[in-house]
C-alpha cells in the first residue's frame, strides 16, 4: 500500500494544483510543496494519537465524516477559492491542539516561509489529509478499529520517510519533553 502522504504529494504536484495551492497563500511553490510535504505527517501522526484516546475515535470518524467524503484535491480550485480554507482554522486547532504553534514554527523554520504562511498552509493539509482518509473509509466501508489500524500504519510510514519530519518530530520533543498531544505518538514512532 502506497502511503497516504505520497499519494497527496503526487496529487500535489500535478497540473496546476501547487502553482494554485502557493498563490493561496501567498508562498513560493518550493516552499510550500516542502511544508506540504513536513504537513502531512505531522496531521497523520496527531490523528492516530488522538483516535488512540478515549472517546478520540469518535472524535477521528466525525471529523472524517464532516468531510462528506469530499476531498479538496478532487476539485482543489473551488476548494481554495470557497470558504472551507477558512473555516479550517477550527480543524487545524482541534486536531493539533497545544502542538499547533510548534509545528507551525518548526515548518516555518525548515522552509524558510513566516509562520502566518505555514498556517495557511495547515488549513489546507488537514481538510486534504481528513478527505483522503475519508474517502478511504467510505470507500473500504471502514469500521473504526481498521481506521485506528489505518491511521497507526499510515502515520508510522510517512513519519519514517521524511528525515525533515524527523527532525522537526525530534525537536519537538526535546522542547516539550511532555507525553500528551502528538509527543506521545512521536515517542511511540520513534521508539517502535
Amino acid at each position: 500500500m502506497d502511503s497516504i502522504v505520497s499519494e497527496l504529494m503526487k496529487e500535489v504536484a500535478s497540473g496546476d494544483n501547487l502553482a494554485s495551492i502557493s498563490q493561496s497563500v501567498g508562498g513560493d511553490p518550493s516552499a510550500v510543496q516542502s511544508a506540504l510535504g513536513m504537513a502531512m505527517p505531522l496531521i497523520l501522526g496527531s490523528m492516530s494519537n488522538n483516535a488512540s484516546k478515549s472517546g478520540g475515535m469518535d472524535a477521528m470518524m466525525g471529523m472524517v465524516s464532516q468531510m462528506s467524503g469530499a476531498n479538496p484535491m478532487d476539485n482543489l480550485s473551488g476548494f481554495l477559492s470557497g470558504s472551507q480554507p477558512s473555516g479550517s482554522a477550527g480543524l487545524v486547532s482541534s486536531l493539533l491542539g497545544s502542538q499547533l504553534g510548534p509545528i507551525q514554527d518548526a515548518i516555518a523554520k525548515k522552509t524558510g516561509l513566516p509562520p502566518a504562511i505555514v498556517g495557511k498552509i495547515l488549513q489546507i493539509a488537514v481538510p486534504i489529509v481528513l478527505g483522503k482518509v475519508g474517502s478511504m473509509v467510505s470507500g473500504g466501508g471502514m469500521d473504526k478499529n481498521g481506521l485506528s489500524n489505518l491511521l497507526g500504519e499510515q502515520s508510522k510510514m510517512a513519519m519514517q520517510s521524511s528525515p525533515d519530519v524527523a527532525d522537526i518530530a525530534q525537536l519537538l520533543l526535546a522542547s516539550q519533553g511532555g507525553s500528551g498531544g502528538i509527543m506521545g505518538s512521536l515517542k511511540k514512532i520513534f521508539k517502535g
